[in-house]
């Protein structure tokens, strides 16, 4: 459908608004609307906009953070919602303090992963995917294994029909073994033999009969579980295990839908504004999730202050508070006696241009009221 003349009239009047709404008013005006039905829309959009806007000198960080914290204290301290088999996700505040902190390590770290709509794959060409992605180690691909002292060799029987199903090479594995034991295997017939150690010893036969079948020797390392899941009428694969990076490499896979819960990985793979993107969709995920509402305004300035230095950072003393000018603001959060000590040593100095630092100084605050400074002149 055409733009409307009043909409894209009212654009250029208007250089400063907001560009995708007068985009989203376009598409959604039904055709033949009247003039003077488009004038009120216009304006009643204009007046939502500006009543949206904060005032000036407005303290929204104060604000944010009773916003988010007040709503974060009815959170459950602990939730396991199930999704499937040995599927589960960690809700609640032990979530949202792994994103607020953004942790190295999580307690479930997992990935959604589409395929591609136009494939049309069926439900065995996307069990097939799944495999590719969950980690198989050799143990899963062995009939049986022996170990022979007297000849000094350790034997194992691989699975052809599980092999020819997921169209594995029997010399693939090789390379993919643990690497003490890559130089001295050797694979022929369906029978993987590994040589041992110069002195033969049933101990260490059996050390490396354990390191060959614990080798992941297909999908992606560290991705324990795959489930498959429907989701509004198309198939989706949900993983217990993070490895972005490899699951985009898969073909099948449609690279413009993966989403990992990981901050950290998606800014090392997809960079700072994908990172952005998880922490925004991740604390509205968890609010929502318990039956909380939280204005997702507050959650876009919390996503911002988090990685306006171009990498996401924790709103820990070792994260955002680090990069705080002022020593009383970081006082104010944690260990208070180490940055006042290291203050006084190296000699800083604090402007008090800060609500923190205002109000542990008995200061009057800079915002709102606080901003203009006002003088009477006396009569003579």
């Amino acid at each position: 459908m055409a733009n409307n003349k009043l909409v894209e009239k009212f654009r250029e009047e208007n250089p400063g608004f907001p560009q995708y709404i007068l985009d989203e008013l376009n598409s959604i005006l039904p055709k033949g609307v009247k003039d003077a039905d488009v004038k009120k829309i216009l304006e009643n959009v204009q007046n939502e906009y500006q009543d949206s806007l904060i005032s000036s000198n407005e303290a929204i960080g104060v604000i944010t953070a009773q916003s988010v914290g007040e709503p974060s204290t009815q959170m459950t301290l602990n939730t396991f919602h199930f999704a499937g088999v040995a599927t589960q996700s960690v809700e609640g505040l032990p979530r949202l303090i792994e994103i607020l902190d953004v942790k190295k390590t999580l307690e479930l770290p997992q990935m959604k992963i589409f395929l591609k709509k136009d494939l049309k794959l069926s439900e065995d060409q996307i069990k097939v995917v799944a495999a590719k992605i969950k980690e198989t180690k050799l143990v899963e691909f062995a009939n049986q294994s022996d170990i022979s002292v007297e000849e000094n060799i350790v034997t194992i029987q691989l699975d052809s029909k599980q092999l020819r199903k997921l169209e594995v090479e029997e010399e693939s594995i090789i390379p993919l073994l643990d690497r003490r034991i890559r130089k001295t295997s050797s694979v022929e017939n369906g029978v993987l033999t590994i040589t041992g150690e110069k002195v033969p010893s049933l101990k260490a036969l059996m050390n490396i009969k354990e390191m060959a079948l614990s080798s992941v020797v297909f999908g992606i390392k560290g991705v324990k579980e795959v489930t498959i899941l429907k989701e509004d009428g198309e198939y989706m694969i949900l993983t217990n295990g993070i490895s972005m990076k490899h699951v985009l490499a898969i073909p099948e896979v449609d690279t413009y839908r993966v989403s990992c819960n990981d901050i950290d990985e998606t800014y090392s793979v997809l960079g700072v504004e994908a990172a952005r993107a998880v922490i925004m969709r991740e604390i509205m995920e968890v609010v929502k999730s318990q039956g909380l509402s939280i204005n997702e305004r507050h959650v876009l300035l919390i996503a911002d202050v988090m990685t306006y230095t171009g990498e996401p950072r924790g709103m820990t003393r070792f994260g955002i508070v680090a990069d705080k000018l002022n020593v009383l603001t970081r006082a104010s959060f944690e260990t208070p006696l180490k940055h006042i000590a290291r203050g006084a040593l190296m000699g800083e100095e604090n402007r008090l241009s800060s609500i923190t630092e205002n109000v542990m100084t008995n200061q009057m605050v800079n915002v709102g009221t606080g901003m203009p400074r006002v003088s009477v002149k006396s009569k003579k």
